[in-house]
């Protein structure tokens, strides 16, 4: 479908949250919101899944990795900081 393609595709960046702010009370949430860690959620887990497959570093970023107290001036500087790695590979696209 539409967002498999949205994940997966080289020319779209992923951007993930894979951590809370030290800030963010899991206590404090709403009834039923959903507090569990990152790679415990299914679609998080897929979503990643797909991307890794295709996407290079600069396009797979962890946003969870920003430090806090640290000014990104430049996107670059922002890249370098988050990058997660990814497959950069992968088949190419059709057409």
């Amino acid at each position: 479908g539409c967002l498999g393609t949205l994940y997966s595709h080289q020319r779209t960046t992923m951007l993930r949250l894979t951590t809370f702010p030290r800030t963010y009370k899991k206590k404090d949430q709403p009834e039923g919101a959903n507090v569990s860690d990152y790679f415990d959620r299914g679609w998080c887990f897929s979503e990643s899944a797909l991307s890794s497959l295709t996407k290079g570093c600069g396009n797979s970023l962890d946003i969870g990795r920003m430090r806090e107290g640290k000014e990104y001036d430049r996107p670059y500087a922002l890249i370098a900081e988050c990058a997660t790695g990814g497959g950069g590979g992968g088949p190419p696209p059709p057409g």
